[in-house]
């Protein structure tokens, strides 16, 4: 009766694979973003990206990518 379990292991492990392709995702969506305003930055004379805002994008990406990183050696081990 209450020692029944499933095993969810597959469930979890779908569910992780969803979140990682959403960081993942995400990096990319920033990313574009991120060359888009340094090529409107180069073409465009009069317009001046402000570093905070090419730093936060960055700062993003990295953090989205850690995350994964960081997921997906927890599974490897």
């Amino acid at each position: 009766m209450g020692d029944e379990r499933r095993d969810d292991a597959p469930e979890r492990r779908s569910r992780a694979d969803v979140c990682s392709s959403a960081r993942i995702g995400a990096a990319a969506a920033f990313t574009i973003v991120l060359v888009v305003l340094l090529v409107l930055d180069v073409v465009i004379p009069g317009y001046d990206v402000s570093p905070g805002i090419l730093l936060a994008l960055l700062g993003a990406i990295l953090a989205l990518l850690g995350l994964g990183a960081s997921a997906f050696w927890s599974r490897v081990r």
